[in-house]
Formats: C-alpha cells, structure tokens, sequence
C-alpha cells in the first residue's frame, strides 16, 4: 500500500512540475489568421486579338444579418489553356459598399495564338483576402471588353461566398 502512495505522490509532483513549465506559444494576429486568401469561382473564357477581360466585384455595405461590413480584398489570377499562370493582378481593396475591377488586355497576357485562329482559351480565379469572421457574399461581374470602345460582348455574373 505505501508503494502505490509513493508512485501515486510522486506522478501527482510530477504533473504539478509539468503545469508550472509549460512553454510559451506566441499568439497568432488576425493578419495571419486570415492571411492565407481564399480561393473563388473559376471561370473560363475565350479572347481574340482586340479583346480583353474586365473582372468587377462588389462588396456589399451589410452582412446577411445586418452588420457592417468589413473590406475585402481581391486578386485575379489568369491561367493559360494548359494550367499555366500567366498574369496576376496586384491585390485590390473592396471597402464596403463599393465595387473595383480589374482589367486584363489580350495583348499583356502574351500568349501566341492557339491552332490557326486567333483565340485563347483563358481560366480565371479570384482570390479573396477577407478578414471578417463570418460569410461574405461578393457579387461579381466578368466581362469580354472590346479593348478599343471598351463595349461589353460578353458577361457572366455569380455570386461569391467567401468563408473566412
């Protein structure tokens, strides 16, 4: 009986010695909580020589449950036919209650002409840096510009919930 009182003093000493040696973990900011962006819907789209991409979001002044908004921010990335990143924009801010777009000209993603068109087959994905802690719902816009008159032949809209 004293041997089980021994062990069972000593594991006791032991666990009290390991509670007052704990290291020390430094704590993560909310920019590196949130700093890895999300990814968003991908679209695909054809280009000719005289064409461009326009993307536009929309970050709306209030949450579904009526709070305000925080900023978000945006960045388009652009992919060839086989996968390969080949422009990116810079990061842009949403403040709440607005919108911002990004332009890519047919020209700058300096791509050669695939089989005996002048087409291009382009994959775009939006990255999304949301900071807030609930969902965010993102309208968005991509559009086929002429790159002269900036006249819109094409646009696809969806929605976008970013989850932090």
């Amino acid at each position: 009986m004293g041997i089980n009182h021994s062990i069972l003093r000593k594991a006791m000493l032991a666990l009290i010695a390991f509670c007052f040696f704990q290291p020390a973990v430094p704590a993560q900011t909310r920019e590196e909580l949130t700093g890895t962006p999300i990814s968003g819907q991908t679209a695909l789209v054809g280009l000719v020589s005289g064409e461009m991409i326009r993307f536009t979001a929309f970050n709306p002044l209030k949450t579904d449950d009526g709070r305000t908004n925080e900023p978000i921010t945006l960045r388009l990335q652009i992919y060839d036919s086989h996968g390969a990143l080949i422009a990116e924009s810079p990061a842009v801010t949403i403040p709440p209650g607005e919108f911002r777009w990004v332009d890519f000209d047919y020209t700058e993603l300096g791509t050669p002409p695939s089989g005996a068109g002048t087409r291009n087959q382009f994959r775009t994905t939006a990255l999304w840096g949301v900071r807030a802690s609930r969902r965010v719902h993102v309208s968005t816009l991509l559009e086929v510009l002429d790159s002269t008159t900036h006249a819109s032949t094409f646009r696809f809209f969806f929605n976008v919930e970013a989850l932090p």
